[in-house]
């Protein structure tokens, strides 16, 4: 089964995460600006003004002219596939990277909604496993832009469980196979030793 992100949702999701950063800078800007020219008798209100302002405004005017455009070309090019035994996730622009993780190293599941994606009713997956990702806090994999979400962690949640009994199934039979072969063997050792006390 292959999913898509919601891309009109997860695109509007990160513009209302640019539109708070920029709010967010303009007023901590402003708090900066009235401290400054309040404390220091030496800054006055135009050379803040001339000095600091146009960094600000051409920061926020990169964020806005080139974040949009990369983060649509992330979204666009990302591709969730549930397989019987793994999950892959294909994402990048320039160079794509499919990322497989194995049911067996799966260790949870997180579902997380952050303010934004309750509001757009989608939600994001997190993926974790027993490896790098426990090291460095971040999760081995993330399905983002979900709108079914809560089926998909039900399903892969089963996924896992199912697959995990299933090798916990084949361990029992190895273990069960391998003991019925110790006792024919031992059986014919048994017998091999009264050919060899008959014999003797």
């Amino acid at each position: 089964m292959e999913l898509r992100p919601d891309i009109n949702k997860l695109m509007r999701r990160d513009i209302y995460t640019f539109l708070t950063i920029t709010l967010v800078t303009i007023i901590s800007f402003l708090i900066i600006h009235i401290l400054v020219v309040t404390f220091n008798q030496d800054v006055t209100n135009t050379e803040f003004v001339r000095n600091v302002w146009p960094w600000v405004a051409g920061s926020l005017a990169c964020l806005w002219v080139f974040a949009p455009g990369l983060i649509y070309l992330w979204i666009i090019n990302l591709r969730y596939s549930i397989e019987d035994e793994r999950l892959v996730i294909q994402k990048g622009i320039l160079t794509k990277k499919n990322i497989s993780i194995p049911y067996s190293a799966v260790t949870d599941f997180t579902l997380s909604r952050s303010l934004y994606e309750r509001w757009l009713n989608i939600g994001t997956l997190l993926v974790q496993t027993a490896g790098q990702g426990t090291q460095t806090g971040m999760p081995d994999g993330k399905l983002e832009g979900l709108t079914d979400f809560d089926a998909l962690h039900t399903t892969l949640r089963a996924k896992v469980k199912a697959y995990r009994g299933s090798s916990q199934d084949e361990t029992a039979s190895t273990v069960e196979s391998d003991a019925g072969d110790a006792e024919v063997l031992q059986s014919i050792l048994e017998e091999v030793k009264r050919i060899n006390h008959k014999l003797n």
